[in-house]
């Protein structure tokens, strides 16, 4: 609910989700987890973006189900903690593993530009989303 938006963000206050539209959603629609807008954007490549973390406390306090954070690829690992503090339960993290991926297999690429075995460039660049993905997950711990 809300917009979460594209490359180019949507950080406006009125762009992000209603509590109470949120608990009226969910009540009509019995969804099972409800996707939020509340300060990032889809496909960030720099990791700048700051989430409301007193929004996603409130929709938290007022919705029922598990909530989604989109975007997260532009949150500073500090703003995911708190994100999951306030009661975010689903992050996704698509582009800053791509990122991982891309920057791994062309460091390969370009130090062997006879390579074209994708054996010998795809496994640096899985073991660099294997790296992020448990730095991520150490992030995502949060105490409460």
């Amino acid at each position: 609910m809300g917009e979460v938006g594209g490359k180019d963000g949507v950080h406006a206050p009125g762009a992000r989700t209603d509590p109470d539209d949120a608990a009226r959603y969910v009540s009509y629609t019995k969804v099972q987890a409800l996707a939020v807008a509340v300060g990032s954007s889809h496909a960030m490549l720099t990791r700048d973006a700051v989430l409301d973390i007193d929004l996603i406390r409130k929709i938290h306090a007022t919705v029922p189900v598990p909530l989604v954070l989109h975007g997260s690829s532009g949150v500073p690992d500090a703003g995911m903690t708190e994100a999951v503090s306030a009661g975010m339960t689903k992050i996704n993290i698509a582009t800053h593993l791509n990122k991982a991926l891309t920057a791994a297999v062309r460091e390969k690429l370009d130090a062997d530009t006879a390579l074209v075995d994708p054996r010998k460039y795809l496994g640096p660049g899985r073991d660099a989303i294997a790296d992020q993905v448990a730095h991520l997950l150490g992030v995502l711990r949060a105490v409460e």
